[in-house]
C-alpha cells in the first residue's frame, strides 16, 4: 500500500507553455514533455489542453482543440500516453469528455458549449489577473470558495457565508449549510449575494434558503449534524478565561471582536484550553452551548502548501483523487484529523471530572459560523462550567452562550426565484441553479444576487443558507517553485511530524498572513473573468 501511495504522489501532471523564444515541441518521455514546456516565464506563450482520462491515459492537446457537443468529445492534435506514461499515440484524437477526471489548460476557457470542460478544469498560469501581493506571497492569496454577502457593497473583511469550503474537487462535492441569524421579512423577498472573489472555478449544484417562523424571543439554531433546535432563553457568559488570562469581553457580545492566539512555533498540533462560566441558569432543562466562530488563514495555507508540494504534478494527483477513494481520503483527513475540533466538555460536580459533549468544525477563515450543540447530563446547577479543547492558533471566536432547548424543527427549503448577473437579470442562471442536472459556473469576479420568496410578510424569520457544489483551484506560476512530493507524502501520511517541522515556515507567515489574504481579494466590481 505504501509504494501504491507514493507511485500515486510521483506521477507527473500540470502542463504550461514555454518561452516563445525557444521551441515548442512534445518530447515522447511524458515526464520530459511536461518539464519542457514548465521551463518558461510567461505561461500564456502556447496554449494547451490536458486530459486525465478516468482509465488512467493523458492525452495533451496543443495549440488548439474543438468541442463537440452533439458527440460530446473534445477533439485536437496531440499525444496520448498509457497508465505508465509510455507515449501509446500522435497525431490527430477524439476525446470523450465523460471520459475524463480533470482537465487542465493554461487559457481562458470561454465559449459556453465548454461548460463541462470548465467544472472539470484546474486553470494553470493564469496569475495575471492579481495583485502584487498574491504573486509574492501565493499562499497568501484570496480564496475559500463562494462568498455570500446579505449586502453586497460592505462586509470587506467578512462575509455572511461561504459554501462548500472542504470540496475542492468533483469528487468531494457535498453541500453546506451556514446561519444568517434571524431577519424581519416585510416584502415576502430575501436577496443575498454570491461572489467569486478568488483564482478559483465554482461550480455550483444548488443555492436554497432554509427558514423557520418565529415567534417572540425564539431562536432557531443549527448543530454540527445540521439538526435545527427551537430555543427560547439566552443565559449570557459570566466568565471566560484563557491562557492569557481574562476573556470574557471578546466572547460575551456578537460583536466580531474576537478572541484567538497564535499558533506554537515548535508544533501545529498543540492544543490550549478555554473555561466558560455561566452563572443563574434558570433553567438546566434541554440546555444547549450556542458558539460563534471561524478559522484563522492556518487551513488556508496548508491548502496552498498542499497544492505547491503537487507541482508541475497537481493534475495527476487530482485525477488520482477522482478515481480512487483512498488518495481522496488520504489528502482529506490527514490533517484535519490532526488539527482536531473545538471539544466540548462540561463539569460534573457529582463525578468532579469533565465530561465530553461534542465538538465544532467548520473549515474556512471567512464567515463567522454561528452554530449550537445540545448538552446532555447536566445537573440542575444554577452554575454551569464548560471547557473547549481546541488548536492554538487555528480558531478565532466571537461569541458564546447558553440557551433552552423547546424542540428539534424542519426549516422550510426555498429556492430562487430570481437571479440577476451583475445587475441584470439571468434566466440562464436560474435554469441552471434549479436543474438536478446542470452546475453554475462561477468564475474570477462573478457576481450573482439571488431573489427568494419567503411565504409571509411582516413575518420574523431564522434564515440558513444551503450551498450545494464543488470548486477547483487555479495553479498559481508561483506555487511550481515549491514542487516537493515527499513533503507531501509527509503532510498525508505523517501530519505529526509535518506540524513539528512545519511550525517554524507558517510563523514567517502568521503576523502578516491575514491582512494580505483580504488585501488580495478580487473586486468583482471591477473586474471579470469574460472582459480582462
Amino acid at each position: 500500500m505504501k509504494k501504491n501511495i507514493l507511485y500515486i504522489l510521483t506521477i507527473t501532471a500540470v502542463i504550461f507553455a514555454i518561452q516563445a523564444c525557444k521551441t515548442y515541441y512534445f518530447r515522447s518521455n511524458y515526464k520530459d514533455a511536461n518539464s519542457l514546456i514548465h521551463e518558461t516565464k510567461d505561461l500564456q506563450t502556447k496554449p494547451f489542453l490536458k486530459a486525465h482520462l478516468k482509465n488512467g491515459d493523458v492525452c495533451i492537446l496543443k495549440d488548439s482543440w474543438k468541442i463537440d457537443t452533439t458527440l460530446n468529445i473534445v477533439c485536437g492534435n496531440g499525444t496520448q500516453y498509457d497508465f505508465n506514461r509510455k507515449q501509446i499515440f500522435q497525431g490527430s484524437i477524439n476525446i470523450q469528455i465523460d471520459s475524463v477526471a480533470i482537465f487542465e489548460t493554461n487559457v481562458k476557457i470561454l465559449n459556453p458549449e465548454a461548460g463541462r470542460i470548465t467544472a472539470l478544469s484546474l486553470m494553470a498560469g493564469l496569475d495575471v489577473v492579481v495583485g502584487l501581493i498574491c504573486l509574492t506571497n501565493p499562499k497568501a492569496c484570496f480564496g475559500s470558495c463562494p462568498t455570500f454577502y446579505i449586502n453586497e457593497n460592505d462586509n470587506f473583511h467578512y462575509a455572511d457565508a461561504e459554501g462548500f469550503s472542504n470540496a475542492i474537487s468533483p469528487s468531494m462535492e457535498y453541500y453546506d449549510i451556514d446561519a444568517l441569524n434571524h431577519h424581519s421579512i416585510t416584502n415576502n423577498i430575501f436577496s443575498i449575494t454570491m461572489k467569486n472573489e478568488a483564482l478559483e472555478t465554482h461550480c455550483v449544484k444548488d443555492v436554497k434558503i432554509l427558514a423557520y417562523p418565529l415567534d417572540n424571543e425564539e431562536r432557531v439554531y443549527q448543530s454540527p449534524t445540521n439538526d435545527f433546535y427551537l430555543c427560547e432563553n439566552n443565559y449570557s457568559l459570566s466568565l471566560a478565561k484563557a491562557d492569557e488570562g481574562d476573556i470574557t469581553t471578546l466572547l460575551k457580545n456578537q460583536d466580531r471582536q474576537e478572541r484567538f492566539s497564535l499558533s506554537d512555533a515548535n508544533n501545529l498540533s498543540s492544543k490550549e484550553e478555554i473555561y466558560l462560566t455561566f452563572d443563574n441558569v434558570k433553567s438546566t432543562d434541554k440546555l444547549g452551548l450556542i458558539l460563534n466562530f471561524r478559522q484563522t488563514m492556518m487551513t488556508t495555507y496548508f491548502i496552498y502548501s498542499a497544492m505547491g508540494y503537487m507541482g508541475d504534478e497537481v493534475g495527476d494527483i487530482f485525477a488520482k483523487m477522482e478515481t480512487n477513494k483512498d488518495t481522496k481520503d488520504k489528502l482529506k483527513n490527514g490533517i484535519k484529523k490532526e488539527l482536531g475540533n473545538i471539544d466540548i466538555y462540561t463539569w460534573s460536580e457529582q463525578k468532579n471530572n469533565w465530561e465530553f459533549q461534542n465538538g465544532f468544525y467548520e473549515t474556512g477563515p471567512i464567515a463567522i459560523n454561528r452554530q449550537f450543540i445540545p448538552l446532555q447530563n447536566i445537573q440542575s446547577n444554577s452554575n454551569i462550567k464548560i471547557k473547549l479543547v481546541l488548536n492554538k492558533g487555528l480558531w478565532r471566536m466571537d461569541y458564546a452562550s447558553l440557551t433552552n432547548i423547546k424542540k428539534q424543527v424542519t426549516p422550510i427549503e426555498i429556492s430562487p426565484t430570481t437571479i440577476f448577473n451583475k445587475g441584470k437579470l439571468d434566466n440562464t442562471a436560474l435554469g441552471e441553479i434549479n436543474s438536478p442536472d446542470k452546475y453554475l459556473l462561477s468564475m474570477p469576479g462573478s457576481e450573482y444576487k439571488f431573489h427568494f420568496t419567503l411565504p409571509s410578510t411582516n413575518t420574523d424569520y431564522e434564515l440558513f443558507l444551503y450551498s450545494k457544489g464543488y470548486y477547483l483551484e487555479w495553479m498559481r506560476e508561483h506555487w511550481i517553485k515549491d514542487k516537493d512530493l515527499l513533503k507531501l507524502k509527509q503532510m498525508v501520511d505523517n501530519p505529526k511530524k509535518y506540524l513539528r517541522e512545519e511550525a517554524k515556515n507558517y510563523k514567517q507567515y502568521e503576523a502578516t498572513i491575514e491582512q494580505e489574504f483580504w488585501n488580495s481579494k478580487i473586486d468583482t466590481k471591477t473586474f471579470s473573468y469574460y472582459e480582462n
